[in-house]
């Protein structure tokens, strides 16, 4: 980076940005995105406030470049998730306490020190008084962890109409990563006859037919071939009930399925197995009908190991003494809803372990954010205008 980071100046940001508050569900990113304005009082830079409602807002920065008529983005969330049993906490979670280089709290890696990555480089063009090739748009979503209001807004607004490349900044201990596993939620409401505990024969096992439907569903995946960076699709049973009653067979059984896919998978052609799942199921009399509700889809993404955007990440970490490694993502990110949409070249990376976000005491390491910092700068700089 051209300008010299003020270690003191990246700890001030990042503290203040764990001690704001966007816990979902309310999340109040509306409040970060004033305390980011404040730090770009400049004229030159373009900042556009999407609000949502509810003092939740989304925002993009716009640092100039030399072709006016190209751009890139680096895209990263402002929301936290809850603090969870404040008991096991042995950090204030709002405190933003030090040890170290590591900076504590809600948020301090998911994705408090990766915001403070993008606002460093985007302040380090405006310090230089230089200007990128092209276009850089950073953009700070609301409501990554749950809807991806902000991603979706953004895309809908025609915001990102253009861009060429996007990085997507999350914590991933300074890996690449290559490729994001869907995500498909199914809540199965099945209906059979409900009869007397004592008085089985007179009704049917809804219970045991869900889960020979979930059993079903899960095999669906049998014989995949092993994906380098994620392994492989998974389906798990993450809730189900049925009667309260200890002494009663139920007539409905409701459960949600938690499906992951690796790149290849077509989430509508796995939607039309499921469904043929349930026709030879039902033709067998073992219940009566069984609705499927797909309350989350988000389909997998994934990049090529030799693309241009990574031979170029790949210098830049070299030229940095960085070790290179790349990673894939188990859960799924605002890359879900951008990169289908966008159709562009993408990468993901940031500061923070993902061992240890989502976790009391969360942390994230200060030399971690400002390398990520270099690399997001050298990365829009490496841009040929």
């Amino acid at each position: 980076m051209p300008v010299p980071l003020d270690t003191s100046r990246t700890l001030e940001i990042l503290r203040q940005l764990i001690r704001i508050r966007t816990v979902q569900p309310y999340g109040d990113e509306k409040d970060a995105v004033g305390y980011i304005l404040s730090l770009f009082p400049e004229e030159c830079i373009e900042k556009i406030v999407v609000d949502h409602g509810d003092n939740r807002a989304s925002l993009v920065l716009v640092v100039p470049g030399e072709d006016r008529s190209r751009k890139i983005a680096v895209s990263g969330h402002l929301d936290t998730i809850t603090v969870g049993e404040r008991s096991l906490w042995t950090k204030a979670p709002f405190g933003a306490e030090t040890d170290g280089t590591r900076v504590y709290g809600r948020g301090a890696a998911d994705m408090k020190g990766g915001l403070t990555s993008m606002l460093l480089s985007a302040r380090a063009w405006l310090d230089s008084g230089r200007r990128p090739p092209t276009d850089v748009l950073y953009c700070f979503t609301a409501d990554e962890e749950v809807g991806g209001t902000g991603a979706r807004t953004l895309l809908g607004g025609g915001f990102l109409r253009g861009i060429e490349e996007l990085l997507l900044v999350k914590p991933t201990g300074e890996k690449i990563g290559l490729s994001e596993k869907g995500a498909l939620w199914l809540r199965c409401r099945m209906t059979g006859k409900s009869s007397h505990a004592a008085m089985p024969e007179q009704g049917s096992d809804t219970i045991a037919s869900f889960f020979a439907l979930y059993e079903k569903i899960r095999h669906l995946f049998n014989g995949e071939k092993r994906h380098d960076l994620l392994g492989h699709s998974s389906c798990v049973l993450t809730s189900i009930k049925g009667m309260d009653m200890p002494n009663v067979v139920p007539e409905c059984v409701e459960g949600v399925m938690d499906v992951r896919t690796l790149p290849h998978v077509d989430h509508d052609v796995f939607l039309e197995k499921v469904q043929g799942v349930i026709a030879r199921m039902r033709r067998t009399g073992l219940f009566h009908e069984c609705a499927v509700e797909v309350i989350n889809n988000r389909p997998p993404v994934g990049m090529h190991f030799h693309s241009p955007l990574l031979k170029n990440l790949e210098e830049i970490y070299a030229a940095r003494s960085m070790p290179w490694s790349v990673t894939g993502m188990n859960y799924f990110t605002d890359a879900s809803i951008l990169v289908p949409a966008l159709g562009v070249p993408f990468a993901i990376l940031g500061p923070g372990d993902e061992g240890f976000f989502h976790q009391p005491d969360e942390y994230v390491d200060l030399d971690s954010v400002e390398r990520i910092a270099g690399v997001l700068f050298d990365f829009a700089g490496k841009r040929k205008a």
